[in-house]
Formats: structure tokens, C-alpha cells, sequence
């Protein structure tokens, strides 16, 4: 199946992106975003809005004062905050009519890729909003592969179970992996260059010409996150830092590995977002 195969059979059935999600995430690569603009159209969207001032109203971020509008919701966290918040409340409402696609386990792990994306992309000094938003977005192929070949993809994930590298099956079974699929996704709702780069390049950044940084900040994200799950303390992780990426990075391993707490605390509380 060619990568215009699947797009062809997903025609008509792929969720679409909000418009302020859209535009929030043009504005990324613009400095003179206008905020009161961004917040009157949040507003206007009410289902997003709704959702937006839960999240701002949630335990985790309210500081114990209600938060009763968007512009309230500004205020509390910061326009950056709040952008982060925007996309990924408009992006977690997408879904698939697929029997094998789980809506809450997708987003979970593209929440927690985001959120240890971000904390790295401080630490080496990139934009911190660009790489959540790579690693919210990272296998976003995967919708678009669900719906246009459910059959296939249900096949695919039995493979991966049994252990085999999710890579190479999706291109012996599919002739493409989810990686392109999103790369291409990307830039068909015609988000920043960095994020799609981001997206086709993170299974294996080290291999593309020049080094796509948020590539490398979404494949570290991954790592780290499957360590977490797995129980490995801050030490055992420290003995397996991928020390040439790190340098690619620009990462310091030691300050690194003494701000693994930090990460681990950017992973909690993650479900209200669903």
C-alpha cells in the first residue's frame, strides 16, 4: 500500500483539526501572536472552551481559585501554557471508528512524549512549545492508519506484541510506516516545517541529513517514557543514556540525569486531559 493509498482510503474520515488549533500552531513560528485575539477565539468555540476551563480548574493547576474564563484561564497559567493547553485538548478529541484503536492509551502516551519532550527541549535550550507539541503529535499516523486499514493494523499490533520491531512490520505489512504517514499528515493540515520534520524523522533521527533537533528530543522522550513505565530508577537510567544523542542535543548527562524527578513529576495527572 503506497503512502497516497492510505490517504486515498482515509478520504472523508479523518477528524478534523479545530482552526484555533490551526492557527495556534502556525503561531509558533511567528513572535507577534496576538493573545487577545487567540483567547476570543477559543471562546467562540465552545466545546474547547468548556474543556479548556476544566483543565485550568483541575487540582493540578487552579491553585484553589476558580478559573471562570478564558481570559481568567490566561491570567492563571500564561498565554504559553494556555496554547499548550488549546492543542492538545483540540487534538485529544480526535478518535477512530476502529474496534482496535484505544482513544485513552493513544493519547496517554502522546501526552507523556510531550510533556518529556518539553522538560528536555529546556534543559538543551530549544523551544519548549515546539517540542511538546512534536512529541503530543509524534505517532499521529496511527490515526489515519486505523482508519484507512483497520484489518491491517489490528495485524500489525499482534505482531508487535509478540516482539517484533513496530518499524519493520508496518512496512512489511503496509509498505509504509506510521512515521511517514504522520510526517505527511502534518503537512497536509500544513503545520510548521519543524513539527512534520519532527514527526517523519523521530523513529530514527540520527539517520537524516541535517539532524532535525526535535526529531531527537521526540526519540528521547519515547526512551525516557519506557523506562518510567518499566520502573527503572534514576541510576539504572543513568547507566543507559544514549550518550551520542545527548551530544547531539547538546544535553548535559549529568544535569540530565539530575532532573529525571522533574520528568517523572511532568508525567503525573495526565488523564485529565482525556
Amino acid at each position: 500500500m503506497t503512502l497516497e493509498e492510505i490517504f486515498d482510503k482515509a478520504s472523508g474520515r479523518m477528524p478534523m483539526v479545530p482552526k484555533v488549533v490551526q492557527e495556534l500552531l502556525a503561531s509558533f513560528e511567528r513572535s507577534d501572536t496576538n493573545v487577545d485575539q487567540v483567547v476570543e477565539q477559543v471562546s467562540h468555540d465552545q466545546v474547547l472552551s468548556a474543556k479548556v476551563l476544566r483543565l485550568a480548574n483541575s487540582a493540578k493547576m487552579s491553585g484553589g481559585k476558580a478559573v471562570k474564563s478564558i481570559d481568567d484561564a490566561v491570567v492563571r497559567m500564561g498565554f504559553d501554557n494556555l496554547r499548550l493547553l488549546v492543542v492538545s485538548s483540540g487534538m485529544s478529541g480526535m478518535s477512530v471508528d476502529s474496534p482496535g484503536f484505544d482513544r485513552k492509551v493513544f493519547w496517554l502516551k502522546s501526552f507523556k512524549t510531550g510533556n518529556l519532550a518539553r522538560w528536555a527541549a529546556k534543559l538543551g535550550g530549544f523551544d519548549g512549545n515546539t517540542a511538546y507539541t512534536c512529541g503530543l503529535l509524534h505517532n499521529i499516523g496511527e490515526l489515519l492508519i486505523h482508519i484507512a486499514a483497520p484489518g491491517e493494523m489490528s495485524k500489525i499490533d499482534k505482531m508487535v506484541v509478540a516482539g517484533t520491531d513496530r518499524v519493520q512490520v508496518e512496512n512489511m505489512v503496509l509498505g509504509v510506516d506510521l512515521a511517514t504517514v504522520g510526517g505527511e499528515l502534518a503537512r497536509r493540515w500544513q503545520f510548521p516545517t519543524e513539527i512534520s520534520r519532527a514527526i517523519t524523522q523521530h523513529q530514527n533521527p540520527a539517520a537524516h541529513e541535517p539532524f532535525e533537533p526535535y526529531a531527537g528530543l521526540v526519540a528521547l522522550a519515547n526512551l525516557i517514557a519506557a523506562q518510567f513505565d518499566v520502573g527503572l530508577s534514576n541510576a539504572e537510567i543513568a547507566e543507559l543514556l544514549p550518550a551520542k544523542l545527548l551530544d547531539k542535543l547538546g544535553l548535559d548527562p549529568a544535569k540530565f540525569v539530575a532532573d529525571l524527578d522533574h520528568a517523572r513529576a511532568s508525567c503525573e495527572g495526565l488523564d485529565d486531559l482525556i
